[in-house]
């Protein structure tokens, strides 16, 4: 049998590739099982919400009726003491002058925030999971060693891998954030109010939906670092055990030893975390500076309050960049070391 002229043989396509590294990730069990307890935890939050909240305000006539007698018992008790005075007869009070209760309402401009919020930090830190254990089980399995056989371009293989990750870990996420959107809209309709309550100040003048519209966008943007960073340290270490122990040590060891050592010159600004909340909340976030000297403490600074560091405002903008500088000096050598090192 004669070989096709090397013009007319046919040339791997992205799109089956591409297909392939969306099936393989999507039918990954880890990813599964992350996926059902992120769903769950998600359902079951709700859940609890829906069954601590309830539609009135104040207290229900019971709770007013049970407040009232134990006032009504501590004006008897005092009246017995003529010398003191113990203002009026609860009985001869209107019965809403007792309502001590807070507002169990579910107030839908401060809890739908939250829960886009709560949602898009778990999605990235399941992101980075599986951005860890999809670049290690690859090397583990030897399955890598495989698909280069099939497509030798070593930089075209490893893009499309990202870009199916990505797509995976965004399709999770939208369906993540639709359904703790949805139970919450169903919980302020039902057992809360659309009307009370306000969005947290970071938001502004916005009506609710167009705030949440872009506190969710920046959400999948997280989930997408999150997830090339997992991949990425995964692509250079070929372990997912040392992938997720280097982000540990990272996280919880190297940036708190760094806060803590070069707290004089203010390196809040410049960590990774700060960054991811910076990023996140609406406006950005003023992070404690370099410390400054005796002298040049104002101590009526603001009028009341003692300032000791410079407060530096790091905006959105500000968060997203410095986040992707550091995704850079991992993904970087990563694609670096994949096209040039032997991967047998």
């Amino acid at each position: 049998m004669s070989l096709l002229p090397l013009a007319t043989r046919p040339t791997h396509k992205v799109v089956p590739l591409l297909r392939s590294e969306l099936s393989r990730i999507s039918h990954r069990r880890l990813l599964r099982v992350l996926t059902l307890l992120f769903l769950g935890g998600i359902i079951l939050v709700s859940a609890i919400s829906f069954v601590t909240h309830r539609s009135t305000a104040g207290s229900t006539p019971e709770e007013l009726e049970r407040n009232r007698a134990q006032q009504q018992q501590f004006y008897d008790a005092c009246s017995a003491n003529q010398k003191r005075h113990c203002g009026a007869d609860p009985s001869t009070q209107p019965l809403e002058r007792y309502d001590y209760g807070e507002n169990k309402q579910y107030r839908a401009k401060e809890m739908l925030p939250a829960a886009v919020l709560g949602v898009s930090i778990a999605a990235a830190g399941i992101a980075f999971i599986v951005g860890a254990s999809s670049g290690g089980a690859e090397w583990s399995s030897r399955s890598m060693t495989l698909q280069l056989l099939w497509e030798p371009r070593r930089l075209r293989l490893l893009i499309t891998k990202w870009v199916g990750l990505i797509a995976v870990m965004t399709a999770v996420t939208i369906v993540a954030l639709a359904l703790a959107v949805g139970l919450s809209a169903l919980t302020a309709t039902v057992r809360g109010s659309w009307d009370q309550g306000k969005l947290p100040s970071e938001f502004g003048d916005q009506s609710l939906w167009p705030a949440l519209a872009p506190l969710a966008g920046r959400g999948l943007v997280l989930v997408a670092i999150a997830a090339t960073i997992g991949y990425a340290i995964a692509i250079l270490v070929r372990n997912t055990g040392a992938s997720l122990g280097v982000a540990f040590v990272y996280f919880a060891v190297f940036e708190t030893a760094v806060g803590l050592a070069l707290m004089k010159y203010g390196p809040e600004p410049y960590l990774f975390r700060s960054n991811t909340a910076a990023f996140m909340l609406p406006g950005g976030l003023d992070l404690p500076g370099r410390r400054l000297d005796a002298a040049q403490i104002d101590p009526y600074a603001g009028g009341y309050l003692t300032v000791d560091t410079v407060q530096v405002h790091v905006s959105n903008a500000r968060a997203l960049l410095t986040m992707l500088v550091y995704t850079a000096l991992v993904a970087v050598p990563a694609a670096w070391s994949f096209t040039r090192r032997d991967v047998g």
